[in-house]
């Protein structure tokens, strides 16, 4: 039953009409274990437990959440944010700037007057920590969980690294859907409350959008559910609460497309076809195998495993008919966003997984509607809800593993990144005066955080600049001998030394090839990379980390 990880007793903050469609069995379910827990029973020695339960989970997530994001090192993704924020002479500047970027406008307005207020680079990852920490005691108070439920959550690798370590725009779309779960039950039919939420929950990126539209088909099935296809008032409150999130979403596409990243996107000459469309909808693990533990095996089986655990999950919502209607809408959405337009990396398939959270959450305080009674589905399904609970938790504890491993890496001295270790040589080595160019040319885009007043040269642009757009309109492939033969310009006509950092390991006794973007190359052959070395020394090579950056490091003086 998908109340038997819920905190007992848990009142549901919503109108008499909610309450009015509880069925019996979920009220039961509700009571579990004989007594009531209340959060607001001063005297009810199981209310102060669940209290003082919750107010140390809270210091624990607090704790490990910022020894992780201390220790973590800032990357090109998140420094490129910060960087656009703070270009132009003012916002109207900045704005024009993100245009066609790829993410809405709230991230890069909050850095922007952070910064304003704080003129210090450390606003970047304060910003996201506390972006994810306000996130953590909205749904430490507000989500209707018994704790082993809220642990699961608290400690996955999302909520306690990757919205929170890692500045994105990710953690604020997290706090901005928590905040529409808690704020539904209550003001689902009086004004617009969840309608300008859901607006905000489109300005943070663009797969909220997404789950914006599916909320929005939450709420209709469960009217539906609750009154038939009658017109009345409730009906008449979600149109305008739906007109006001459809004007956030039009302000997200206004400022994210035309994207001026025509690399980035998944290449299909040849169009997309319906077979692979059916293959995306069946098969779900290329769309979220991130959510799969580290220690998953790389295999047919496991993938097929894995899909079962991602379908199986929706079924701990099947007596909800919103719930689970839109949560399959969302996972099927997401499969086809994933597979056929834009590859979905953990932050992204970890929004759908608060999705999955924020429908558990409200199915728990009584919302979600209920089947025609004729359908039987609760009688039908009463075995399988259970079941689908606790696929959900398994899924919950893979995150949680995850976790484990990260916290594993980091002490055994495997950094996120590799970028503050180059600027800390170059520093050291009176080289932060050099011309710096990388392969890819991406990955210098995190050096600014550590060297502000670096020039850094793009290769495949052919241009100084710290951001790098993903497009077709430059350079395709590359070699060594096109590094060294624009090293050696740019010595001649800056009078400064060159610095070139490169991710791949250079081999002389075989060629190589790498596919950065769907257009991009970088290939060598032995013979280039003899002449490369014969030109320029290597001066340093970093080791391994937790995501791609590290190089290895080579001069022209």
């Amino acid at each position: 039953m998908v109340n038997a990880s819920l905190k007992a007793g848990a009142r549901p903050a919503s109108p008499s009409t909610a309450a009015a469609h509880l069925t019996q069995d979920r009220r039961r379910g509700l009571e579990r274990g004989g007594r009531t827990i209340s959060t607001n029973g001063r005297g009810d020695p199981s209310a102060a437990r669940d209290r003082a339960l919750r107010w140390l989970l809270l210091a624990l997530w607090i704790g490990v959440a910022g020894f992780l994001a201390v220790r973590h090192v800032v990357w090109r993704d998140e420094m490129r944010a910060l960087t656009l924020a703070l270009s132009g002479e003012n916002v109207a500047a900045m704005l024009r700037a993100i245009h066609g970027e790829g993410h809405p406008a709230i991230w890069y307005l909050l850095l922007r007057g952070a910064h304003t207020l704080v003129p210090v680079r450390e606003v970047l990852p304060v910003a996201g920590w506390l972006s994810a920490a306000a996130a953590a005691a909205l749904f430490v108070w507000k989500a209707p969980f018994r704790p082993p439920t809220l642990a699961l959550i608290l400690f996955g690798a999302f909520f306690v690294f990757e919205f929170a370590a890692i500045a994105r725009n990710y953690g604020i779309g997290m706090l901005a859907l928590f905040a529409v779960a808690a704020a539904y039950p209550r003001y689902r039919d009086r004004g617009i409350v969840v309608g300008l939420l859901l607006a905000l929950l489109c300005n943070t990126n663009v797969p909220c959008c997404l789950l914006a539209a599916m909320m929005l088909g939450f709420w209709l099935v469960e009217l539906v559910a609750e009154e038939g296809l009658a017109w009345t008032r409730a009906k008449r409150l979600f149109l305008v609460n739906a007109a006001v999130a459809t004007a956030g979403a039009a302000l997200c596409f206004a400022t994210v497309f035309p994207t001026v990243h025509d690399a980035a996107v998944i290449d299909r000459p040849g169009g997309i076809g319906a077979a692979a469309v059916l293959r995306a909808l069946l098969v779900p693990a290329p769309s979220f195998w991130d959510l799969a533990s580290p220690l998953a095996p790389n295999s047919n089986l496991a993938a097929a495993l894995f899909g079962m655990v991602m379908f199986g999950s929706l079924l701990g919502l099947v007596r909800a008919p919103a719930a689970f209607l839109s949560a399959l809408a969302a996972l099927l959405a997401f499969e086809l966003f994933f597979q056929l337009v834009y590859p979905g990396y953990y932050r992204h398939q970890a929004i759908y997984l608060c999705y999955l959270v924020a429908m558990y959450w409200l199915v728990a305080r009584g919302r979600g509607g209920r089947w025609p009674a004729r359908w039987r589905v609760e009688e039908r399904f009463a075995r399988t809800a259970p079941l689908g609970e606790g696929l959900f938790h398994l899924l919950l504890a893979l995150q949680v593993a995850t976790t484990l491993s990260l916290l594993a890496t980091d002490l055994r001295g495997y950094p996120y990144s590799r970028a503050r270790d180059l600027a800390a040589f170059l520093k050291r080595e009176k080289l932060d005066g050099a011309v710096l160019i990388m392969e890819p040319d991406m990955f210098a885009e995190a050096i600014p955080y550590y060297l502000p007043e670096m020039p850094i040269y793009q290769m495949r642009s052919q241009r100084f600049g710290k951001i790098v757009r993903f497009t077709r309109a430059v350079r395709h492939a590359l070699t060594p001998d096109d590094y060294l033969a624009d090293g050696r310009r740019l010595r001649a006509t800056t009078g400064r030394p060159v610095v070139i950092a490169i991710q791949h390991r250079l081999r002389t006794d075989r060629p190589g090839r790498w596919m950065e973007l769907n257009s991009w190359y970088f290939s060598t052959t032995p013979d280039q990379v003899r002449r490369f070395q014969a030109g320029a020394r290597k001066i340093a090579d970093f080791g391994e980390t937790v995501s791609d950056e590290t190089y290895e490091v080579y001069l022209i003086p």
